[in-house]
């Protein structure tokens, strides 16, 4: 791995997880007694609908199931790019494309109230893109760097 791609691999997995750090430390204080108040510092990052959160401690968390497996498959996407074989930004791109379309199609077809969703499904879409975007992020910046020098 090139040493421009490592940085933004590393990048990836590091906000990331820190997201998802906080969101659980969050998590973890208002089950123990803190106000549900704090889950307003993630609106930034998610809508954090309740019904839409995985529950953790009894607590819902600050960010949707979606959301949470996004930041988690961007974390994982390092690991991805580490196993696979390597592939050209064009097949990353297409990777990318496809692991999106559930997602749309799931996010698309609640918001118009044709049907509700799960978490369960808003995760596994989820957690598709965040590592095929990640995939693709890594790619790029690699495939730039070797076209580049």
């Amino acid at each position: 791995m090139k040493r421009d791609s490592a940085i933004v691999a590393a990048a990836l997995a590091a906000v990331s997880t820190a997201i998802l750090s906080v969101s659980l430390l969050c998590t973890w204080a208002i089950a123990h007694g803190a106000s549900m108040r704090w889950r307003v510092l993630f609106r930034p990052f998610c809508h954090g609908i309740v019904e839409r959160c995985y529950a953790v401690w009894g607590v819902p968390m600050p960010i949707c199931a979606r959301c949470t497996a996004i930041y988690a498959g961007l974390g994982l996407a390092l690991f991805a790019f580490l196993l696979l074989p390597r592939m050209t930004e064009r097949a990353a791109r297409l990777v990318m494309a496809l692991a999106v379309l559930p997602l749309a199609v799931d996010g698309f077809t609640q918001l118009a109230r044709l049907r509700e969703s799960t978490n369960v499904l808003r995760g596994a879409t989820g957690l598709a893109a965040g590592i095929a975007f990640g995939l693709w992020a890594i790619t790029a910046v690699e495939s730039h760097v070797v076209t580049d020098s």
